[in-house]
């Protein structure tokens, strides 16, 4: 800011000015930065100082100020008023205050004044500043909220140390090229299918089975637990047999897969749990399958269909040498296992009562 005195020296020099120069000052320098506009303010006084006083000898009478009918030209600033003439203003009217000097120098010497030179030379630096420095407006970015984490029973298990890979069984579209059942079964089946479609709310196997795994993965790292998805979304190309594979290749304490189940009879109703009948664990995954059942049916509200060791599944055959279910929720082709199934309370519940089986192996 500049002192007072600078200030009024300014301000009698901005009544020498004839308002068509002030108007136009204004309307093209308008813009000129904060920091520079007091700068400039010291300079034009600074040079109008040095003006009169080479103007001694022979001054020169400033320009008259036009006057309307409506006695316009004498209206003048009030003090209080001159106190807070804004900043863009009073950067306007300096640049015109020097090159009105300029034209008072010249006609005193003949010759020219440096400061015009300098006045024309700070109007293009910053009128080129302006253009250059002035940022667009920032966009307000939004940030993109952290996913709810499923609330954890107060006494939840602690499963630091398991590494558990969870399948949402089936993919958007079915692949039909085919794959071996088993590396010692000639029989084939395609590589990965849709699934099944819900009766009522026609929602996709293949996308209720990754809302449940998604859920079932957090609520199991909030355990302690290491959780690797096969998928995390549904418009993938995965066969049964390299998601079996990922569960191989990471060492996993539990291979879980997760589905749902459909039926030609609509009364079909229940969860189901599978495991491979042959392999490293078929003396203990049998028993460990009813356990799983029961608290998956518990949980829901159903009852439990079928428990089974079997080949029919590609995913559990590739994946016998480490403990390995198939988990079919329930019936979609039933609206009653539907309704359960499609509510979000019941995926957390479904989560909590797994959590409690991965317990017996911590």
């Amino acid at each position: 800011m500049i002192s007072e005195q600078t200030k009024r020296k300014f301000e009698q020099i901005v009544k020498e000015m004839t308002p068509e120069q002030r108007a136009e000052l204004q309307t093209h320098l308008c813009r000129v930065p904060e920091a520079q506009r007091w700068q400039l303010v010291e300079k034009i006084v600074a040079t109008h100082e040095a003006s009169n006083k080479s103007d001694s000898e022979e001054p020169v009478k400033p320009e008259p100020v036009k006057q309307s009918v409506h006695h316009e030209g004498k209206k003048r600033l009030k003090p209080a008023v001159k106190n807070t003439i804004s900043g863009i203003v009073l950067a306007a009217l300096a640049i015109g205050i020097v090159v009105l000097a300029a034209r008072n120098w010249n006609t005193i010497t003949g010759r020219p004044d440096p400061a015009e030179s300098y006045a024309v030379s700070t109007a293009a630096t910053v009128a080129e500043t302006t253009t250059e420095t002035t940022p667009s407006p920032t966009p307000t970015i939004t940030p993109t909220p952290e996913p709810t984490r499923v609330p954890v029973a107060a006494n939840h298990p602690d499963l630091t140390g398991l590494t558990i890979v969870i399948d949402p069984g089936h993919q958007e579209t079915t692949d039909n090229d085919q794959e071996l059942y088993a590396s010692w079964l000639s029989s084939t089946k395609p590589r990965c299918t849709c699934g099944t479609t819900g009766v009522v709310t026609e929602v996709p196997e293949y996308e209720l089975t990754l809302d449940y795994s998604i859920i079932i993965a957090d609520y199991l790292e909030q355990c302690g637990a290491t959780v690797i998805l096969t998928r995390d979304a549904n418009d993938v190309n995965i066969s049964n047999q390299e998601r079996a594979q990922i569960a191989v290749s990471n060492n996993a304490d539990l291979f879980i897969r997760i589905h749902a189940d459909a039926a030609g009879d609509s009364a079909a109703s229940g969860v189901r749990v599978y495991t491979p009948d042959s392999g490293s664990y078929t003396d203990t995954s049998p028993s460990y399958a009813e356990e799983l059942a029961e608290l998956i049916a518990d949980a829901e509200g159903l009852e439990v269909n079928t428990v089974r060791a079997t080949s029919l599944y590609t995913g559990l055959n590739y994946a016998n040498t480490i403990r390995s279910f198939q988990i079919s929720l329930g019936f979609l082709s039933n609206s009653d296992d539907e309704a359960v199934l499609v509510n979000e309370d019941n995926m957390a519940a479904v989560a909590e009562a797994i959590s409690v089986f991965c317990e017996n192996f911590v």
